[in-house]
């Protein structure tokens, strides 16, 4: 059965089969008009509808039609006609729409909606009423800052659009929706502004998301699996963000966003490989202080992935590199390690990635003591045991500390993939394998693609007017023009 009945029991006992008689499907029914009294039902689920807008729907309507017929402004014979009365007259609610079919009916209640029901009527009016509980705005957990918004995303789409349209009070800003998951039917919305993002742009994550075709969307990190150019790649493609004064620069930009309801994480494509190294503090502090800092966090991301391949490669086959006190320091050092240099890196970095782990999963009142605790203890016990060197220590150290410094969490996971492979290259080629892992890294960045831009650009292709915001960042009255030179050229 695919259309409404003009019976109201027995659409009501249709819902209630649909449902299978969950507990949380609210059925409220009330009377409407003055002689004939014509019943209705509205209809909605516990927790995804705000059940205050529905109590005001509800009690407004039913006295407001009643005052009406009482002084004679609707006469009695219109009362036939009460479903679109009270669409026209007595709805106080903005967004309402009228529904016909079974699959709308279903699809709204479990958007949050509310559906009422009228009795002799084979129609039905969906009533924007989505609320429910959710989490409040709070400050952001992976990309805080000292200076700027301490705002960030929440799981509600609506709460996430709006902290958007504070920031840009622009028309051109455009939201669509679409839903995503044979079962979960998860709400996907994607923002752009219009004339800015470029209209190929806009097509092409239209026709990427509209192939999307998986039983459930729980996270935003099935959507950046699907969408991205290219899966086998450690490096992300895709930028994720839960900062509101990020995304709005994006959008700006040019970048389309795109929400998953249920994640406080939102996508930004297309997206380079420099866009992983600045933060919006960047626009909040001095241009010299900001491209200072840039640098650093590029230096840091080298540190990375290459501080243990490096030491590896030197104490293995390099060793006339190294000054002579020093060398002789650190074969004293390693006189009563048991275990190859290779070996000794291994254990430590397994060891940091284990407690990291750790540290992140184990209750938060007692994850920074645990970590810094295991940190020292292990570090200490291993070097008194002769297990490893206190030079290996520190060098791992470093590679933890410098991971740290990168900005964003995807590529700072980068970094610990590429750091284990230059490890194993280090250990049997030194520095040839290092250099050569290094050119095969760059040629890879090189081939890489993020919805039609080069994922190095402006680096490769070079572009030197688009310099001024990637490494260094220049004065907002050189960025402000090029932004507006751009604005004009689309």
């Amino acid at each position: 059965m695919n259309q409404l009945s003009v019976d109201l029991q027995e659409n009501l006992n249709t819902i209630k089969q649909e449902f299978g008689n969950t507990s949380d499907l609210v059925i409220r029914k009330f009377i409407i008009g003055k002689s004939t009294s014509k019943e209705a039902a509205a209809i909605y689920i516990e927790g995804l509808a705000d059940s205050e807008l529905v109590n005001e729907f509800i009690t407004h309507s039913h006295s407001l039609m009643f005052e009406l017929f009482q002084t004679g402004d609707i006469k009695e014979s219109y009362e036939d006609n009460i479903f679109y009365l009270t669409k026209e007259v007595a709805l106080t609610i903005g967004h309402v729409t009228i529904v016909i079919n079974w699959k709308d009916v279903v699809s709204s209640l479990l958007d949050g909606n509310t559906i009422v029901l009228f009795n002799s009527n084979n129609n039905a009016l969906n009533i924007s009423t989505t609320g429910g509980d959710y989490r409040s705005i709070s400050e952001p957990t992976t990309q805080a800052v000292v200076r700027g918004s301490k705002e960030s995303f929440i799981e509600s789409i609506r709460s996430n659009t709006v902290m958007i349209r504070r920031r840009i009070k622009n028309r051109n800003l455009r939201i669509e929706k679409i839903q995503i998951g044979d079962m979960s039917q998860t709400d996907v919305v994607f923002m752009y502004i219009e004339g800015t993002a470029k209209a190929q742009l806009i097509t092409d994550v239209k026709q990427r998301l509209g192939k999307v075709d998986i039983n459930a969307i729980i996270e935003s990190g099935h959507i950046e699996e699907i969408i991205q150019d290219k899966i086998i790649t450690p490096f992300p493609t895709v930028f994720n963000t839960e900062r509101p004064d990020q995304l709005s620069r994006n959008l700006l930009e040019g970048k389309v966003a795109i929400f998953v309801e249920g994640t406080p994480f939102a996508l930004t494509v297309p997206t380079v490989f420099s866009e992983f190294f600045k933060t919006s503090e960047d626009y909040t502090q001095r241009y010299d202080i900001s491209s200072l800092i840039r640098i650093l966090r590029y230096i840091a991301f080298h540190f990375s992935i290459f501080s243990s391949p490096f030491y590896i490669a030197l104490i293995t086959y390099h060793q006339e590199i190294i000054p002579t006190r020093f060398l002789i320091s650190l074969m004293a050092q390693r006189e009563g390690v048991p275990y190859p240099v290779m070996i000794e890196a291994l254990l430590l970095e397994f060891t940091f990635e284990i407690l990291r782990e750790a540290g992140i999963r184990i209750p938060r009142a007692i994850g920074p003591t645990v970590s810094i605790a295991g940190a020292l203890i292990i570090g200490e016990a291993a070097v008194s045991a002769g297990l490893v060197s206190p030079t290996m220590t520190i060098v791992v150290a470093l590679t933890a500390v410098s991971s740290f410094a990168i900005p964003s969490y995807s590529m700072s996971n980068t970094t610990r993939i590429l750091r284990f492979i230059f490890m194993i290259l280090a250990s049997f080629s030194g520095i040839y394998g290092i250099t050569l892992g290094y050119f095969i890294m760059v040629a890879h960045l090189c081939s890489l693609y993020s919805f039609g831009v080069c994922y190095l650009s402006p680096f490769a292709p070079f572009y030197l007017e688009k310099q001024k915001d990637t490494i260094l960042r220049f004065p907002f009255t050189l960025l402000d023009h090029d932004n507006k030179e751009n604005s004009k050229g689309k």
